[in-house]
């Protein structure tokens, strides 16, 4: 069973797919996103796996890794 931060890792890449219509090198703000330090350990575990990039702190995309996950969450 996944973790809390784990869950909450694969839902902001669910999002980011759905927002980029699952296209591969689509860049988006993390505005709004990352502001408490829950989702703030979530992105950086989804980056530790490798599936999303992070530009400059506040930009994000997903990895082709992390399309895959992305797609085939419910």
């Amino acid at each position: 069973m996944p973790s809390q931060t784990e869950s909450l890792a694969r839902h902001i890449m669910r999002s980011l797919y759905d927002a980029t219509d699952g296209r591969p090198q689509q860049w988006r703000s993390l505005a709004g996103i990352s502001e408490t330090s829950e989702a703030e350990a979530a992105v950086q575990l989804a980056v530790e796996r490798g599936w999303l990039l992070v530009e400059r702190g506040h930009s994000v995309c997903l990895t082709d890794e992390g399309r895959r996950i992305a797609s085939a969450s419910p």
